[in-house]
C-alpha cells in the first residue's frame, strides 16, 4: 500500500508551474537555435537541439523536484520510498513486468495499427524511434539511448507516479489517480498507434509503485522496457 505523501498542494502546484515555464523557456532556446545555428543542415540541427531540449528539460525538473522536497523538509526515501533496502528484489521485479509487458504491448501496437487503418488513419511512430532508425551515427544512437533508457524513465516516473498519482489519490480520488495520471502519459507521448499499450504500461507501473510503495520498481520496470524498445528497433523491429 503506497504511504501518505506529506508535501502541500501549494508547493506541488508551483512545481507543475515551474515546470510548464522551464519547458515553454526551453522550446524558446530550441527556436533560437535553430535561427541562429546555421552551420549545420537543417536536419542536424534539428535532431540536436530537439534532442538536448528535452535532456535539458528531464535534468532541470529533477533539480526543481530536490528543491520541491526541501521545500516540504522530505529527502528521496520519504517521497518516493527510494532505498537501498531490497534494491535488488526492486529492480528484478521491475524488469520481470517490463517483459510481460513488452510482450502485451507488441499485441495491443498491432491492435492499434489494424485500426487506425481501418478508420483510414496512417500509423506514425514516435519521433524517437523514427530518429533512431533513420540514422546509422552511433554518436546519435548513444544520445538517443541515454536520454529514453536513463533520464526518461526517472524523470517521467517521477513526476506521473511519484507526484501526481499520489497527489490525486489522497485529494479522494484513486480511480482518477490510476486512470488520469495514466491516460496523461499516454498523451503526452503525442502518438497515436502507442496510446493504449501505453495507457495498459502506465497502470502496470501505478500497480508496481503502489504495491512496492518505492519507485524503484517502476523506475526499472520503465528503463528496462525503454531499452527492450530501443534494442528492438536497432535490430529492425518497430513497437513504439
Amino acid at each position: 500500500m503506497l504511504s501518505f505523501k506529506r508535501w502541500s498542494v501549494d508547493s506541488l502546484l508551483r512545481l507543475l508551474l515551474k515546470l510548464f515555464l522551464t519547458l515553454g523557456l526551453l522550446g524558446v532556446a530550441a527556436a533560437a537555435g535553430e535561427r541562429f545555428w546555421t552551420t549545420a543542415p537543417e536536419e542536424t540541427r534539428q535532431f540536436w537541439l530537439s534532442l538536448s531540449a528535452g535532456m535539458a528539460m528531464q535534468v532541470s525538473s529533477l533539480v526543481l523536484v530536490a528543491l520541491f522536497l526541501r521545500e516540504n523538509a522530505l529527502d528521496w526515501r520519504d517521497a518516493f520510498g527510494l532505498t537501498t533496502q531490497r534494491a535488488g528484489w526492486m529492480v528484478g521485479l521491475g524488469v520481470a513486468a517490463a517483459g510481460v509487458v513488452f510482450g502485451a504491448a507488441l499485441v495491443l501496437i498491432s491492435g492499434s495499427r489494424w485500426l487506425m487503418e481501418l478508420v483510414h488513419l496512417t500509423p506514425q511512430a514516435q519521433s524517437t524511434v523514427e530518429a533512431l532508425r533513420d540514422t546509422s551515427d552511433w554518436t546519435r544512437q548513444f544520445a538517443i539511448g541515454v536520454t529514453t533508457v536513463l533520464l526518461a524513465p526517472v524523470f517521467e516516473e517521477v513526476l506521473f507516479r511519484g507526484l501526481l498519482y499520489p497527489a490525486v489519490k489522497q485529494a479522494g480520488l484513486p480511480r482518477t489517480a490510476l486512470w488520469g495520471t495514466a491516460l496523461l502519459f499516454a498523451a503526452s507521448h503525442l502518438n497515436l498507434l502507442t496510446f493504449v499499450p501505453l495507457v495498459f504500461f502506465a497502470v502496470v507501473l501505478t500497480l508496481l509503485y503502489e504495491r512496492t510503495d518505492n519507485l524503484l520498481a517502476p523506475i526499472a520496470a520503465h528503463a528496462a522496457f525503454n531499452l527492450t524498445n530501443f534494442l528492438w528497433v536497432l535490430c529492425g523491429g518497430a513497437t513504439r
